[in-house]
């Protein structure tokens, strides 16, 4: 495998977006996406001894243990909801994960575009939210535009960013 192949193997459909050095693991992102915030209410994860990560998976297992997640976080449930059968593949990337995509850009959009599907946007205010907190009221967004970086607004868990689910093979 290599980044920007698509990728379809039994419920698992996407494009690579990052592959390791024996180029048979890596990560998927899907093929579509969503606008949502991150959160509804401001509640601090950190604050009270959630471990969050660099690991999207993890920090989706840290929200789902939550009362009303699927309510409450909706970034996240979107990408939860693209998990059949009660499955736990895909997940709100980590910035980590969602970087790993940013070498592979142009061959990702490409096969997007070749499937009928929305390219991943990297315009200066196009911004995906990822699944790191940086407080009571803030989280991390994304940007594919190596130029641009998220201001405090644009951090604020309320406000609707894009998603785009990751899944790791």
């Amino acid at each position: 495998y290599k980044a920007g192949d698509y990728y379809k193997e039994g419920l698992a459909e996407g494009v690579i977006a990052w592959v390791d050095e024996t180029g048979e693991h890596g990560l998927l992102i899907s093929l579509d996406e969503t606008r949502a915030a991150w959160s509804t209410e401001y509640f601090g994860l950190l604050d009270r001894g959630y471990g969050m990560s660099s690991d999207g998976q993890n920090n989706a297992k840290i929200i789902k243990s939550l009362e009303d997640w699927s309510e409450k976080y909706p970034a996240f449930a979107w990408c939860d909801a693209k998990n059949p059968r009660g499955l736990s593949s895909w997940y709100l990337p980590a910035i980590a994960e969602l970087g790993k995509a940013l070498p592979a850009l142009k061959q990702i959009n490409e096969t997007l575009k070749s499937k009928g599907c929305e390219p991943i946007a990297d315009g200066f205010g196009d911004f995906y939210w990822t699944s790191m907190e940086m407080g009571a009221a803030l989280a991390t967004p994304g940007s594919f535009n190596p130029n641009v970086e998220a201001d405090m607004y644009d951090c604020d868990k309320k406000k609707e960013h894009r998603v785009r689910a990751m899944r790791k093979f």
